[in-house]
């Protein structure tokens, strides 16, 4: 492989963008120097095209992209040194073209939030993934103290998300960056957190405060900051020159932070909860079939750029539980245009498109799928063609399994990212299943179908790299658990056996062996040392897998979901690591006895099949952390 020359490179393309007169501003993502130009017709593509570290060019609307893989920082590196107006040198142009539609100014203000924090992503979705397969291979216990610290090491980026996101918005709305930080400072201060977590009510000078965790979040912080670029001008225009420097951030923040929690905060928050809503309604309704057709248009949604939209969708889905659709969908789009791009290279007889496709293969396959879908699949169409009904059949494997991915992914990396939930392994089995039929029929496809025209395009080889990774908490594996142990009391009050539950599904045991309380006060507390498998939205169930491998279902009430979190505080969320007798859940008993519901609590023992007893306690009543019942 030649030594790229990135410095007579840049001014190569600085010369077929039409000089720097016609550049408004140069920036890049993670595979593409995104340009806006004065003038289109002045730009040679053609010029672009032909040089080594370029697999393509591509127009959308106004912004011009030229595709380099992971050259893409050198090149960039360079067009700075040169000179051309960035995100650095720059500040007095907007970040989108305003001729632009109102929809591609909305979708580039979200990439524009997004990329620049795709290295801290990676690293701690990285180490996410890497703690999965130590857990998972057990070379690591999830209750030691190294586990803890490197969890919550990598948890930090997803936790103080608002923080990383209010740095890079606020270069995109030209907004005081130190103002933006304090505005997500005021959404995660702790003092803040355990007013959320308290029942009584937060007033801010008499009106009711929203209580929404933002901890996770994305939305509510890029609407206030999005918000405060309109405070700024407001407050630019009224603040006299001399006491400018003390009076406009004053007035910024004096208007931004009751805004951000009376106001635009819930309102970022609801919209939140809504998306998830809204994937869980299509997901329920269309079923397999949105997975399908998502994973198909994949590739089409990259061209346009609008993929970065979605990450945020998939990242509130993974913090609700896990991602069953936006993720899930690239995974099999981003695997199959690698099983394309190899097969390319498998079929091809000249050595550039042979270098070019495997590795832009590998490349896909790791998560950077533009090297191959501009450089191999596009170009030759046909396995674009293969690529896209591979993806879509994967998806609909993929939806019809209910895969469901817990650390956002989008790659083959996703593989630990699918052990979660219920049934962890299983999940992690359909995970693989999905993967091998969007790769092996998109492979096949390929070599059946052929391609044209494969012997005029330039090398530029693409390493191995890895996109966006969002938060998520990785859930325990199932363990099967064949050795006597204890199951303590995770509520105080009157025993009742399952038979006298007031639910079919329980009373049977459908669901799994155990016993039942009718709790004596509102509060729900660890029953071991372990870690929060979920706890629902609505805050009345949980489940708990304890240190010994136990999986328990704490269900508070009957029909209790009915009340959608109502009278319901969580003092802990899913994928947290908690000790015996730490408070989970604290509900209001009059208040949801008194909306007429019946508190009847069972414990459910989820994987009792890999018990050859269990026997409840003998006691009438108990509080929290006696005896329960004793496994064997």
């Amino acid at each position: 492989m030649a030594k790229m020359d990135y410095p007579k490179d840049a001014e190569t393309i600085v010369h077929a963008l039409g000089g720097k007169g016609n550049i408004k501003r140069v920036f890049h993502c993670m595979t593409r120097v995104r340009v806006y130009v004065k003038k289109k017709n002045l730009v040679d593509e053609q010029s672009i095209q032909k040089l080594p570290e370029v697999t393509g060019t591509n127009w959308n609307n106004d912004q011009f992209q030229i595709i380099c893989g992971t050259y893409v920082g050198g090149i960039y590196d360079e067009l700075v040194n040169l000179g051309v107006p960035n995100d650095d040198t720059d500040t007095s142009q907007t970040v989108t073209n305003k001729n632009e539609g109102i929809v591609s100014r909305i979708v580039d203000a979200i990439a524009g939030c997004m990329t620049p924090i795709i290295p801290a992503l990676t690293a701690a979705g990285m180490i996410k993934v890497v703690l999965a397969l130590c857990t998972t291979f057990k070379w690591v216990s999830q209750t030691s103290s190294t586990y803890q610290v490197i969890n919550f090491a990598a948890d930090a980026m997803y936790y103080f998300l608002p923080f990383f996101i209010a740095a890079s918005a606020a270069k995109v709305f030209r907004v005081n960056q130190s103002l933006a930080l304090l505005i997500a400072g005021v959404f995660l201060h702790p003092n803040f957190v355990k007013m959320i977590l308290a029942k009584a009510p937060i007033l801010f000078f008499g009106i009711p405060v929203f209580k929404y965790d933002y901890s996770y979040s994305v939305i509510p912080i890029i609407l206030m900051v999005w918000i405060m670029s309109y405070i700024t001008k407001f407050a630019k225009k009224v603040s006299p020159d001399v006491i400018r420097l003390i009076l406009e951030p004053t007035l910024i923040i004096i208007i931004s932070v009751p805004l951000a929690l009376l106001i635009v905060g819930p309102i970022g928050g609801i919209l939140g909860t809504w998306l998830a809503e809204a994937i869980k309604f299509l997901s329920a309704h269309l079923g397999f079939v949105i997975v399908g057709l998502l994973a198909a248009a994949f590739p089409y949604i990259v061209m346009t750029g609008m993929h970065h939209a979605l990450t945020p969708i998939g990242l509130n889905a993974v913090a609700t539980g896990g991602d069953t659709l936006i993720f899930v969908s690239q995974v099999c789009s981003n695997v199959a245009q690698g099983g394309a791009a190899l097969a390319v290279a498998v079929r091809s007889r000249q050595k550039n498109m042979k270098q070019l496709g495997s590795a832009t293969g590998i490349s896909a396959l790791m998560g950077i799928t533009e090297p191959a879908l501009y450089g191999v699949t596009l170009k030759l169409k046909r396995p674009l063609v293969a690529a896209t009904i591979a993806a879509g059949i994967g998806g609909l494997v993929g939806g019809l399994l209910q895969v469901t991915l817990y650390i956002p992914q989008n790659c083959l990396l996703a593989l630990p990212a699918f052990i979660g939930g219920h049934k962890p392994m299983l999940n992690f089995a359909f995970g693989v299943i999905m993967i091998l039929v969007s790769f092996i029929l998109s492979f096949v496809l390929t070599l059946v179908m052929g391609f044209e025209g494969d012997g005029k395009h330039k090398v530029a080889l693409a390493g191995n790299a890895t996109q966006v990774n969002e938060n998520s908490q990785s859930d325990v594996e199932q363990v099967a658990v064949h050795t006597p142990t204890t199951v303590y009391a995770p509520i105080s009050g009157k025993i009742l056996p399952l038979s006298e539950v007031p639910d079919k599904t329980f009373a049977d045991k459908t669901m799994g062996d155990g016993i039942a309380i009718n709790p004596i006060e509102g509060k729900v507390y660890a029953p071991d040392d372990g870690k929060i498998v979920s706890i629902m939205s609505t805050k009345h169930g949980v489940m708990f897998q304890t240190k010994d491998g136990v999986q328990l279902l704490i269900h508070i009430g009957m029909d209790t979901v009915n009340l959608k979190g109502k009278y319901f505080i969580a003092h802990a969320k899913t994928g947290d690591s908690v000790k015996k007798g730490d408070l989970l859940v604290e509900f209001d008993q009059n208040a949801i006895e008194k909306a007429g519901y019946n508190l009847i609590t069972p414990i459910i023992i989820m994987n009792s099949k890999d018990y050859k007893q269990i026997k409840p306690t003998s006691q009438a009543k108990v509080v929290v952390g006696d005896e329960l019942l004793n496994l064997e």
